[in-house]
């Protein structure tokens, strides 16, 4: 890999699902009832033993099993259904029942955002989009010809171009999230996106809505854009890692480290997104890996992270090795841990930290303060292996991959520490208060379990 390269939008690699071919230019609102079949759900009590080799399951059984293919994005929940990603289909499933409302065929690959009661779903390597009614799965408009889709709260932004090469002709252009209106375009050059990069959001969940947004608009410099009109504001150099929105701050990273530098430096440059004044520019650190490479990311890149944090206050690692909280518009440090470790996820609340970045111990610090809550061993899971995967929520912190060989899934109590269960299989997904894991092996064929807590 190159020393710099702009790392992928989507953190769970793999081959995706995709959308319709041929779907229609953009349009208004529709209702499109989607398909709704009646698919036998197995509602089990059953153990897990032996699904997965010789792993065990520790915890109660699962509330419900439905079958599944292939899951290559995490599930996420909105109102009372639970979006499943599958291989050739998104489907919605209810929370409590396990029984599918609807169900949606896409035979290319895909991506999909969530955003309020909506999801937008585009072809990952352009094409269509379809934004869809989480409830209902009705469609509410599409495009066509999309590349670079990223999803805001309020509007979706893709770039469309005529042409190949130097000689195409593109523009970046804002959707109304809810009605698919334009409402702005730019002239810009192939390199043109919106960054969906943000401190503290997980994908799938769209970025929060902000007055403005950081937009590439050529291949060399991040334009903080007002979301709504599209008139650009400041500018800072794009050096090929993130550019994003903080507050009012446009922020540009650089996570390689400068030649000859023994420490593993992330460079941070802001400025006012309205003025253009300069604000604090500074450095932080990335933590090593077991091999003692530098991690260069600030989160895990498995763990739907870009950043972790909350508004201007960023965590990263210190010069001494210890997670740390900084202020972006001060470079003033809030909080430094008491202990060597890398942070590999968190929430708004939570910082959840490793020896190194990819093995050893776990810690959760407190977002706030720093404070260790509890700290647990090893939990035996390369975090280099493509089946490492993690994440926080309000009540769990979740970490999955291969231990002995075979995939399991360690559920922990994000106050206490407290182990809450082990499961075979691959994390598929983690919400308030429950847990999905995929099985293979069993007398079903692969499987999707929700466990709840």
């Amino acid at each position: 890999m190159a020393p710099s390269y702009r790392p992928p939008r989507w953190s769970l690699a793999g081959a995706a699902l995709g959308l319709l071919v041929g779907l229609a230019a953009c349009t208004g609102p529709r209702a499109e009832p989607p398909e709704r079949p009646a698919p036998r759900v197995e509602v089990t009590q059953e153990s897990l033993r032996g699904r997965e080799g010789q792993a065990e399951q520790e915890g109660r059984a699962p509330l419900w099993s439905v079958p599944a293919d292939r899951l290559d994005q995490p599930m996420t929940q909105v109102g009372q259904v639970i979006v499943v990603p599958d291989r050739r289909e998104l489907r919605a499933v209810d929370r409590q029942t396990g029984q599918y409302q609807w169900r949606r065929p896409f035979p290319m690959s895909y991506q999909y955002a969530l955003a309020g009661g909506l999801i937008v779903v585009s072809a990952r390597n352009g094409g269509p989009l379809e934004v869809l009614d989480a409830a209902t799965g009705a469609t509410r408009w599409r495009a066509t010809n999309t590349e670079d889709v990223v999803v805001h709260q309020q509007a979706v932004y893709n770039r469309e171009c005529v042409g190949t090469g130097r000689s195409a002709k593109c523009v970046l252009i804002a959707r109304d999230i809810g009605d698919g209106r334009q409402l702005w375009k730019h002239s810009t050059d192939r390199h043109a996106r919106v960054s969906d990069e943000a401190v503290g959001n997980r994908n799938p969940y769209a970025t929060p809505a902000r007055r403005y947004v950081a937009a590439r608009l050529n291949a060399g410099t991040y334009t903080a854009v007002v979301s709504t009109t599209g008139k650009s504001g400041a500018r800072l150099p794009s050096r090929a890692w993130y550019g994003f929105v903080a507050d009012d701050l446009l922020v540009s990273t650089d996570h390689d480290p400068p030649r000859g530098d023994p420490q593993c430096t992330v460079s941070i440059t802001t400025v006012n997104v309205a003025t253009g004044a300069e604000g604090w520019s500074g450095a932080v650190f990335s933590g090593r890996r077991e091999n003692g490479e530098c991690a260069k990311r600030l989160a895990h890149d498995r763990s739907g992270l870009f950043l972790i944090g909350s508004g201007t206050r960023l965590v990263a690692v210190s010069a001494a090795g210890r997670p740390q909280l900084i202020d972006l518009r001060t470079g003033k440090v809030r909080w430094q841990g008491t202990a060597a470790g890398v942070p590999i996820d968190g929430d708004a609340r939570s910082v959840l930290v490793r020896r190194t970045a990819d093995a050893g111990e776990l810690a959760l610090l407190d977002m706030t303060t720093g404070a260790t809550r509890w700290s647990a061993p090893d939990p035996g899971m390369s975090g280099t292996s493509a089946s490492w995967p993690s994440t926080v929520t309000g009540r769990f912190a979740v970490v999955g991959g291969a231990r002995d060989g075979r995939p399991s899934v360690i559920v922990y109590d994000v106050t206490t520490g407290r182990e809450l269960g082990r499961y075979p299989g691959w994390l598929t997904g983690a919400g308030n208060d429950w847990v999905a894991v995929r099985n293979t092996g069993g007398p079903d064929g692969s499987t999707l379990d929700l466990h709840v807590f």
